[in-house]
């Protein structure tokens, strides 16, 4: 079989801002092939370590020592009411014995630039500030992070508003009557961050894929904080699926003793509910959604696995109903009484996406693209193969959603598109005149691997190793020299998972195909 002469995915990834790897081979020889990405914002992924996370990429360290290593290098005492010692083994003692003790570094943070700040607290005991922003000498001090630490990782994002010339980070005492605080911290680090138009490489457990995914709007203002409902709320208390100590432990007292999750959406469309639950494998906890004025949409119980679960739902509510509360409670015969809970989500949509945390209002995750222009070397125009292994996010979207080679045009093209209720499409264009359209309906989308190969007067198109149609009449596009995931004319965008996607400058025998599609 002939080597593609452009491939995507097939566990090779590679991301940088604004780009995706795709690769062609000369001889034994990678040749990088740029992706355009775009995504004005930031989005999550699941990593090959399970965990999910924001997909970003790091600068290097601002923080010197910081994580405390090299003795006090790096850090200064202010208002000399705050007293520290450095441990052999790397973490930082800090004491207050006054006022308004803080210890600090500086930090030089560039104006309208994103900045991660992590903060590893080992232990604490009283109630320690963090402050990120100005520096200590200018009057009066205000941070532009100011947040009380809690024990484990501590992670803050801000993008610097350059309110003076001099920065720092800083551990400062709350208060004037918390004398006697004590803590012990492992490490400091503040870092420049990209997270807007970054590729996120999904994983599975078993394979990786390119993850495509619509806008979406969060309406759930604080994700990970609950409302208690007759229950113990226990905040920072486990692992959550972002690997961090900051999941919520609820502990029910009786029936319907749990939490409430509340979003206001005044809309009639669906809308899709998540959040992650973890508690004792066999047990129960009880789901359901009201909407005021008072309407029970849905309730049922939900199995617990001992791990990390995402439970989520689809309904659609009246536009009547402006406040949609979203349970997981002890009700209705569920027996959980301990459980965890992390990252609620509502969002309008007719199926859930991923994770999009919210630390005070509703955040927007802006759909992402992805294009290849100026390949007509790449491709051949007079015959050829598109294949891609794909999943749909769901069948039940009747949107169409593409993947094309055309010549930035609706006149000529090679399509493949997601049609809704399990109808899947594959058309060849040349000079505006559909050439081949094929129409297939299959019961089982959620991997698909399909090919598309064009030559004149020869047209077929494959689906899991079987040929499903096929055409022996008619003429090849010209000029192609566009791979994106749309219709070719910048709509229609493709949304789902991309495990592999490759374009071949001849057209494939059938024993090739069917060893290409075969699952």
């Amino acid at each position: 079989m002939a080597n593609p002469s452009l491939q995507i995915g097939n566990s090779n990834w590679a991301i940088k801002e604004s780009n995706l790897l795709g690769y062609s081979t000369a001889g034994t020889r990678f040749v990088p092939q740029p992706i355009t990405m775009t995504r004005a914002s930031a989005g999550t992924r699941v990593n090959s370590s399970g965990l999910v996370e924001t997909v970003e990429l790091l600068g290097s360290e601002l923080v010197v020592n910081g994580n405390f290593e090299n003795n006090v290098i790096g850090w200064n005492k202010f208002k000399s009411n705050a007293t520290e010692s450095w441990d052999a083994g790397g973490y930082l003692d800090f004491t207050k014995t006054g006022v308004s003790g803080r210890l600090g570094s500086d930090v030089l943070l560039e104006t309208n630039k994103t900045y991660k700040i992590s903060v590893n607290v080992i232990s604490l005991g009283g109630i320690l500030d963090l402050y990120v922003g100005l520096s200590d000498f200018e009057s009066p001090f205000a941070g532009v992070i100011s947040t009380p630490l809690v024990v484990g990782t501590n992670t803050f994002y801000l993008t610097y508003a350059g309110l003076a010339s001099s920065k720092g980070v800083y551990l400062q005492s709350a208060g004037s009557n918390y004398f006697g605080l004590t803590a012990s911290i492992d490490s400091i680090s503040v870092k420049e961050v990209t997270k807007n138009n970054l590729a996120r490489v999904d994983y599975d457990g078993t394979a990786s894929s390119l993850l495509v995914e619509p806008q979406r709007t969060n309406t759930v203002t604080y994700s990970n904080v609950f409302s208690n409902v007759s229950a113990t709320l226990t905040p920072n208390y486990g692992i959550s699926p972002d690997g961090t100590q900051n999941s919520a432990r609820v502990q029910a007292s009786g029936s319907n003793s749990g939490v409430r999750i509340n979003t206001i959406n005044s809309s009639n469309n669906a809308f899709a509910y998540s959040v992650y639950v973890k508690g004792v494998s066999g047990e129960t906890v009880n789901v359901r959604v009201e909407t005021s004025p008072y309407s029970l949409l849905i309730q049922y119980n939900f199995t617990l696995n001992g791990e990390w679960q995402r439970i989520e739902n689809v309904l659609t509510a009246s536009t009547t109903h402006t406040q949609k509360n979203f349970y997981v409670t002890k009700l209705g015969g569920s027996t959980a009484t301990d459980f965890q809970l992390y990252g609620s989500q509502v969002e309008e949509g007719s199926y859930p996406t991923s994770y999009i945390p919210t630390s005070g209002s509703t955040v927007t995750r802006v759909q992402e693209t992805y294009s290849k222009t100026g390949i007509s070397n790449l491709i051949n125009s007079t015959e050829g193969v598109l294949f891609a292994e794909i999943v749909a996010l769901t069948d039940n979207d009747a949107t169409s959603r593409s993947i094309c080679l055309s010549d930035g045009t609706s006149g000529n093209r090679i399509l493949f598109r997601y049609e809704g209720n399990n109808l899947i499409r594959g058309f060849v264009i040349s000079g505006g005149t559909i050439n081949a359209n094929f129409a297939f309906t299959y019961n089982n989308i959620n991997n698909l691997k399909f090919a598309i190969k064009w030559k004149v007067n020869d047209f077929a198109y494959w689906v899991n190793g079987t040929k499903v149609l096929a055409d022996a009449s008619g003429s090849v596009p010209t000029g192609l020299n566009r791979l994106a995931l749309d219709n070719g004319s910048g709509t229609q965008d493709f949304f789902g998972k991309v495990k592999q996607l490759q374009v071949f400058k001849t057209a494939l025998t059938d024993s090739e195909l069917i060893a290409l599609t075969t699952q």
